[in-house]
């Protein structure tokens, strides 16, 4: 057992029981009293520390934010042999600079929310020794400088401690950082060396109104009081006049049966249930059905959403728990603004009896008001069960309308396989994630494996049998992995071959707060199974979010730069650029796919207008681009009035076309019908690459 394990343990001891069996909400520390918060309050992003101060806003929707990701993912997509591995941690360095090797770099405001890496330099998977340093720059201020081994070992005392970071002892072969580092102006990260497998989570910002530069000496002692208390209690602020609705029910097959009716504005706070006959067939069939304001939103079978898809196992995340005593428990917030139903449905063949609930909720007028504007969502789940389907990618999401992705829990069930490197692995785990955003042809975010985007890594450091003639050191690793559970992240269940496990199977979790993926429009979030979706297995998955039925952005006015009525129609000018012939593809799904264009390159100042609503929140403006080279840079003035710096770091010579996005604030569109865009090229940047512009407005 790992020491992470142990420690564990121990947090789950009588106490841990006692605690869940209250069914209270606990308050957390150094909070305030939410019903003191002004209404506006609710509506401000939530930045640095407050993220997890503030669960009680979790609900809240992304209006002026993106959530993006630096990776080391394979820039060619993978080759199509199925047992050869795959090469995401080839993904390489940005530029150089800092600490020589930069990883992540951002122009504007924005948040550095997860930072994860692994590696296998001389024989140790999970050893990040051999990195060196890690230097992280804010702002033009180094606020990190460290050897990164000791960061996450947690030598640097608060605030980067467990679990905010983490060793590949303590989250099963991969490390972290989680500790919210908000910047005003710019960030930069930077390793010394042997990058290999990684990945950046952060958000951008459109301006810097209330953000507040990360400060290194802050050492969050409530948060991290907080987080070591994870799946002991609520960690949402307290709130008044809470009720409990508990009951011990009945369901013979086939029936539904509510368990709690609250009317009025408020907030369901807490979940709570215990199975007095735990077994796969009730965790899959036992579904909870929750309908807020006449509609049903939620439809997860029990043992995926309170953690564990593969039986009965000890949980300890931050938002869901699973206890030794048999309790369950969720503190997602789930507001509504004038009822909800909670149930339960028996999709089973048999009886399930004797099963005890306790569902704690509280009035608040306030959320009445927050959904009807669609500034906060509804709690919304996606469960899926089946076998994957070659060539494609399994689907956690694919969603219409204005929301955000807080959380996936996920239940593997495949085979051991062959590859170049050992007889027998987990080849299915190979599968990276790409998430596409409000319809961009771009992966917003792409990950370098499956068990990585879970922040574990060497498939939670599972036992490999190498080849005799494979030179790395045997390993002493436990055959089916290191099961471990933490706030953020954990693999708490796996079994080898035998009732329900064809030849292995597992169960693991991601809780997103900080890096919860919004978006305006639509979401189409998939994990690929296997490299290039080769390797079928059995997936069941329960996605969590936040949801609105109707799209933040009020349609959009393009410009085809390949075509001249276009141009002039937006008054479009370039007078120092060139155009040149294109045929590549798109990063992601559909690297296969060649399309054709003309690219109109150039160090020049560029001037187009676009048509916009006057009711605006601000505009995303979007592009279609070269990303041959990388660090492209432009400054961006809104009729003349600056507008920040368009940095896109991220580059690819093989799936060459990029559509990325960049925020325009309200402070530069409310109100007008039409803008006049500038983009000047930054000296000493590469030449700035176009064949389209759009603009998408944000609505209130």
């Amino acid at each position: 057992m790992s020491r992470r394990s142990r420690w564990w343990r121990v947090l789950a001891g009588p106490a841990v029981g006692a605690v869940l069996l209250a069914g209270c909400s606990a308050p957390s520390v150094g909070t305030p009293d939410p019903k003191t918060a002004e209404h506006t309050e609710s509506e401000a992003p939530l930045v640095g520390w407050d993220t997890y101060r503030r669960l009680d806003r979790l609900p809240n929707l992304p209006g002026g934010s993106r959530t993006l990701e630096f990776s080391s993912f394979d820039r060619s997509g993978g080759t199509y042999e199925a047992y050869t591995g795959n090469q995401n941690g080839s993904g390489g360095c940005l530029s150089t600079g800092g600490a020589g090797c930069v990883i992540a770099q951002d122009a504007g405001a924005g948040e550095i929310s997860s930072i994860w890496f692994t590696n296998d330099v001389n024989g140790v998977r999970g050893d990040v020794s051999a990195m060196g340093g890690i230097q992280i720059e804010l702002d033009g201020r180094t606020v990190l400088d460290a050897p990164l081994q000791s960061v996450v070992d947690g030598r640097l005392g608060a605030p980067y401690v467990f679990p905010l970071v983490a060793n590949a002892e303590q989250a099963a072969g991969g490390v972290y950082l989680k500790v919210p580092m908000a910047y005003r102006d710019s960030m930069r990260i930077s390793v010394q060396a042997k990058l290999k497998y990684y990945h950046v989570y952060y958000r951008h910002f459109p301006d810097a109104n209330g953000v507040r530069t990360f400060d290194p000496s802050d050492r969050a002692d409530d948060v991290v009081t907080l987080l070591r208390a994870a799946g002991t209690r609520d960690p949402k602020p307290a709130m008044p006049d809470t009720r409990n609705d508990i009951h011990t029910v009945d369901l013979p097959p086939g029936a539904e049966v509510p368990v709690a009716t609250p009317t009025g504005s408020g907030s369901i706070l807490a979940l709570r249930l215990r199975l007095p006959t735990d077994s796969d067939e009730v965790r899959a069939g036992l579904q909870l059905r929750i309908t807020f304001d006449g509609h049903q939103t939620v439809d997860a079978p029990v043992g995926e959403f309170f953690g564990s898809g593969l039986g009965a196992a000890p949980v300890r995340s931050l938002l869901f728990a699973a206890d030794p005593n048999g309790w369950m428990s969720s503190w997602w917030p789930m507001p509504y603004g004038h009822d909800a139903k909670v149930s339960l449905v028996n999709t089973t063949k048999n009886p399930v009896t004797g099963v005890q609930t306790d569902v704690a909720s509280a009035p608040d007028p306030r959320w009445a008001k927050a959904l009807d504007n669609r500034s906060v969502g509804y709690f919304t789940t996606i469960s899926r069960a089946e076998p994957t389907t070659s060539g494609k990618d399994w689907i956690f999401a694919d969603q219409h309308g204005h929301g955000k992705v807080v959380g996936v829990n996920e239940t593997m069930r495949g085979t051991h396989t062959p590859t170049s490197f050992s007889p027998a692995v987990p080849t299915f785990l190979e599968g990276a994630d790409r998430v596409y955003v409000d319809g961009l042809r771009s992966p917003q975010l792409y990950g370098t494996g499956t068990e990585d985007f879970y922040e574990g890594g060497w498939y939670y450091l599972a036992h490999i049998e190498w080849y005799p003639d494979n030179p790395a050191e045997p390993d002493h690793f436990p055959v089916g992995g290191t099961i471990y559970t933490a706030p953020f992240t954990g693999m708490p269940a796996h079994r080898d071959a035998g009732p329900g496990c064809p030849d292995y199977c597992l169960s693991t979790y991601r809780v997103m707060l900080a890096d919860a993926i919004g978006y305006r429009s639509g979401i189409r979030f998939g994990m690929e199974h296997g490299k290039r979706d080769l390797i079928d297995a059995d997936y069941s998955s329960t996605t969590f979010l936040y949801t609105q039925p109707d799209a933040a952005t009020t349609g959009s006015d393009s410009i085809d730069l390949a075509d001249p009525a276009s141009r002039a129609q937006h008054a479009y000018a370039d007078p120092d650029s060139t155009q040149y012939h294109l045929v590549s593809q798109y990063e992601g799904t559909e690297d296969a796919v060649a399309v054709p264009g003309t690219v109109e390159v150039g160090s020049g100042r560029v001037t187009f207008r676009l048509r916009i609503r006057p009711d605006n929140h601000g505009v995303v403006l979007r592009r279609i681009s070269d990303q041959i080279a990388g660090n492209q840079s432009a400054q961006v003035l809104v009729d003349d009035k600056p507008a920040g710096t368009w940095l896109q770091a991220r580059s690819n010579d093989i799936h060459r076309w990029l559509e990325d996005a960049y925020l325009l604030p309200e402070s530069t569109t409310a109100g007008k019908t039409e803008i006049m865009v500038t983009l000047t090229p930054t000296p000493g940047a590469p030449p700035w690459t176009a064949t389209q512009y759009s603009a998408d407005p944000l609505a209130g």
